[in-house]
């Protein structure tokens, strides 16, 4: 079974010592969420237009830790590349919305550059964390978050 985007087996290994740590913000998020996910364009969005959904998703995500509004930037056949996370929108906006309000997080770095996103953080457990995106019709459909590094150029 997979996870969900950005959560490492550190930080599931943390959330079981420290359940308290990883608990949902109240009892309303234990219940499964439906999502309202993102609907891809065809013609894709303009480039500037992406980056500035770009900008939107990273507030939702990372700054607010808002799960709802961050998957609707997130295509609902999205992929994880992490053997520990799961495909698909749902099944991450299910993990994420138990556990990701309540991690601190410490925002690095963000870019966007033709169609890839890559936020890099520390959060839970302090883990440095890069992760890297994809977006196909105005929507993120593809994710990575092991052994990422920062773009050069």
């Amino acid at each position: 079974m997979r996870i969900s985007p950005s959560i490492h087996l550190t930080a599931l290994l943390a959330c079981i010592g420290t359940p308290a740590t990883c608990a949902p913000a109240h009892a309303s998020t234990i219940a499964t969420r439906q999502g309202k996910f993102c609907e891809k364009t065809f013609p894709a969005p303009a480039d500037d237009v992406i980056k500035a959904r770009h900008d939107k998703f990273v507030d939702a995500f990372l700054v607010k830790k808002d799960i709802v509004e961050t998957f609707t930037y997130i295509a609902p056949e999205y992929i994880n590349n992490n053997v520990t996370s799961p495909d698909s929108a749902q099944r991450a906006l299910d993990f994420l919305s138990r556990v990701w309000g309540n991690q601190n997080i410490t925002i690095h770095r963000t870019r966007y550059k033709e169609n890839y996103s890559w936020l890099n953080y520390a959060g839970m457990a302090g883990n440095n964390i890069i992760d890297r995106y994809r977006w196909e019709g105005g929507c993120i459909v593809q994710h990575w978050d092991r052994g990422e590094v920062w773009p050069t150029e």
